[in-house]
């Protein structure tokens, strides 16, 4: 190896010491970065367990929010659905949709009422639902800039 690229050795080194300092924030993967920034986008609380019945923030104007993400492949294609477990139904008021960008920059974010998103799961055989048709719910709403912003801090 040239003394520019690093090893594999190195590089997992690296992705340790990477690690280590995001669990300062309580982030271990996508999915916890996502509750992070919805929490905070949302003026609501990431909920400490992660084995909470059917939601992970809790938020004054949407109550219990479940929160679902995608990153989206370094390939260019655009896949954008996420699945609500059928163990999850009345378990949340809104459902919070984030999909980053491969870079983990925020692409979108939504939240949708519970009411809205399972009259469309439950039409669908694996209970997914894409960013677009989740933008499209009676009563969604964009919180794109304010996840964005939660990302930035």
């Amino acid at each position: 190896m040239t003394d520019d690229i690093p090893s594999r050795c190195q590089l997992m080194r690296q992705l340790a010491a990477l690690r280590e300092r995001l669990r300062e924030y309580g982030i271990r993967d996508a999915s916890d970065y996502a509750e992070v920034l919805v929490a905070e986008a949302l003026e609501g609380q990431r909920l400490a367990s992660r084995v909470a019945k059917g939601h992970d923030v809790l938020a004054g104007l949407y109550g219990r929010v479940e929160v679902k993400c995608r990153q989206l492949p370094a390939d260019g294609r655009v896949e954008e659905r996420v699945e609500i477990g059928a163990g999850k139904e009345a378990g949340f008021e809104y459902l919070a949709v984030v999909i980053f960008q491969p870079d983990f920059a925020i692409k979108g974010a939504v939240v949708v009422p519970y009411a809205a998103v399972w009259e469309l799961v439950a039409q669908q055989k694996y209970n997914r639902v894409s960013y677009s048709q989740a933008c499209a719910l009676p009563g969604s709403v964009d919180i794109t800039a304010a996840v964005q912003a939660a990302a930035e801090r």
